[in-house]
């Protein structure tokens, strides 16, 4: 899957969970590794919800870790394509606001910055991929499961923008996305074609960034 960092395009104030957040589009990019402009997904229902809890480093070296919960309200199984979530979405503390400050991954960002339950920018690779994982929560189910940056790289910390950075800021919160689309080809059952975006996440303060 391919990784880079999300450019802004339309950066504007939003409620969320009751704190000021700049929300930012980011621009699907047709490139290599599948990402194709103009694939969008909606927003699941309220009976699909994706949250996350922060998890410390257990030992030395191990990198940013997160514990994912997906409950499926719904009366069918549901399928992710590994890994998930596909994408994250850092936000910095400037003053009473949580402004963007950088996305990684793949499929996830709002199509309309202001709309924070409207539909999501979607990833599909390019061809099926070999080997793949999924993810399988039952129907009327839940399920939870741990993922690191060494699994999964759009989930490391690195809450930054050189041209966006404020002197100063050191508390950030992350918002983890999944959108993706079947490849051609790709005909796993019940693979979820709707979007999920969680609640923020609180994360440790980092006072090296500038």
């Amino acid at each position: 899957m391919s990784l880079r960092l999300l450019r802004v395009l339309l950066p504007a104030a939003a409620l969320l969970g009751g704190a000021t957040i700049s929300f930012a589009a980011a621009a699907p990019v047709a490139d290599g590794g599948g990402r194709h402009a103009g694939l969008t997904v909606p927003l699941c229902g309220k009976q699909i919800v994706l949250t996350a809890s922060y998890l410390a480093p257990s030992k030395p070296g191990e990198g940013t870790g997160f514990l994912f919960h997906l409950e499926n309200g719904t009366a069918e199984p549901i399928v992710l394509a590994e890994p998930a979530p596909t994408s994250a979405h850092w936000y910095a503390k400037v003053g009473s606001r949580w402004l963007w400050r950088a996305s990684s991954g793949s499929g996830g960002a709002l199509v309309n910055a202001i709309d924070e339950r409207g539909p999501l920018f979607a990833y599909r690779p390019a061809k099926a991929p070999e080997n793949a994982k999924y993810l399988t929560v039952p129907a009327h189910g839940s399920q939870e499961w741990v993922a690191r940056e060494e699994d999964n790289p759009a989930l490391a910390y690195r809450p930054s923008c050189e041209k966006c950075n404020n002197p100063g800021e050191h508390e950030y919160r992350a918002v983890f996305a999944y959108a993706y689309l079947p490849a051609p080809g790709e005909t796993e059952p019940h693979l979820l074609t709707c979007g999920l975006r969680s609640p923020q996440v609180i994360m440790p303060p980092q006072w090296d960034r500038h």
